[in-house]
């Protein structure tokens, strides 16, 4: 069956209430629906003319809702160029339970091309998710974004990390591990092999909202990572507005200098498939020059440890963020945070396997602080 691809206006919206309830049972994660709404309450379409989402519909001769997607525009400096790059986001089809409309993911994905030759996702959980092997046989680039991570509380991290739960032998060692104490006494060692050691001249400073600071960080940092989302005052303002008070922001600052910014969360999980219930401190997202990445990290894991969490997590794409990481006693693990790139936004890091590490993508690049 043929179908369209329309912007979502309010006419639809009873179609697209129709939509998630034939899908909901064949989506595991039942968030991952669409609006019923056509604007997003976040980044909404007629806000700001560059930041901002908007949603095609694929729709079928009866006016029946078949598929979709979202794209979420942003500036880019690609290589010292500002252009707009746009994330191809919660591409939904109806072929996830029908069969006769196996063909709509595949057309929305050569509609959003059409829009944007400059296109990436971001997340998608594996490789092996049908969206990311649909845009490699496309001839997509595809990296996986390293997953770095630093036990706080090794009893409260035994106790809910899934991976290390998933058969009954391995519960029953983290818990013995956790309830004697074991857990806990080798994670405190590793911090002390691998402390975040903070320079005597470097200082963080809590803030409410980004200044004028950050133009100026920005206009040091953007020439020196082949690829970055744009993250001046404004934007960043309005990706972590001051009135969400879920953000933390820190300004680092450096012998009287500022080094750089940091935005992170501190989130009592609840029955999370991956975390279960511990509290979980993220590194949402960070701009500084790449010289000084280790700094910026060494005082803000610094800063996350004096809250508690179990657990501090960070994906990190660019070479020296990475190795900040590292040298502040983060291992890394398997990651499901997938970078996937057009062949046109793909120019900017080729030749491919040899640039890519030299792009800043990190989680505040992506579908905003969902699950966290």
């Amino acid at each position: 069956m043929a179908v369209r691809f329309e912007e979502y206006r309010t006419d639809h919206i009873e179609a697209v209430r129709r939509f998630n309830a034939r899908i909901a049972s064949g989506i595991e994660d039942a968030g991952l629906i669409f609006p019923l709404h056509p604007l997003d309450t976040w980044l909404p379409k007629g806000g700001d003319p560059d930041i901002f989402q908007d949603t095609y519909l694929g729709v079928d001769e009866t006016g029946e809702v078949r598929g979709g997607y979202v794209l979420k525009h942003q500036p880019f400096a690609m290589r010292g160029e500002i252009r707009r790059a746009s994330m191809y986001r919660l591409a939904l089809s109806e072929g996830i339970v029908d069969r006769r409309y196996v063909t709509v993911g595949l057309l929305a994905l050569r509609h959003a091309l059409a829009q944007q030759p400059y296109l990436f996702s971001l997340g998608m959980g594996s490789f092996e998710n049908s969206l990311a092997k649909m845009q490699k046989a496309g001839g997509w680039s595809q990296y996986g974004v390293p997953f770095h991570f630093r036990v706080v509380k090794g009893a409260g991290f035994l106790r809910n990390i899934a991976p290390l739960r998933s058969t009954a032998a391995r519960r029953a060692v983290a818990d013995i591990a956790a309830l004697t104490g074991a857990g806990s006494l080798a994670f405190a060692a590793l911090r002390m092999v691998k402390p975040a050691r903070v320079p005597r001249d470097v200082s963080v400073e809590p803030v409410p909202s980004f200044g004028p600071w950050t133009d100026e960080l920005w206009e040091r940092c953007r020439d020196q990572y082949k690829l970055i989302a744009v993250r001046d005052r404004r934007t960043s303002d309005m990706l972590y507005p001051p009135t969400d008070g879920r953000f933390l922001r820190w300004k680092i600052t450096a012998a009287g200098r500022v080094a750089g910014w940091v935005v992170c969360l501190n989130t009592r999980m609840h029955a999370s498939k991956q975390f279960g219930n511990m509290q979980l401190a993220t590194i949402v997202d960070c701009l500084a020059e790449p010289k000084d990445a280790g700094i910026v990290i060494a005082a803000v894991t610094r800063e996350l440890e004096k809250l508690g969490p179990n657990l501090i997590i960070c994906n990190q794409m660019h070479a020296a963020w990475s190795q900040a990481l590292k040298e502040a006693g983060f291992f890394s693990g398997p990651t499901n945070f997938i970078f996937s790139v057009s062949k046109k936004l793909a120019e900017p890091l080729s030749p491919w396997d040899q640039h890519v590490s030299e792009g800043h993508i990190n989680r505040g690049d992506g579908d905003g602080p969902v699950h966290l």
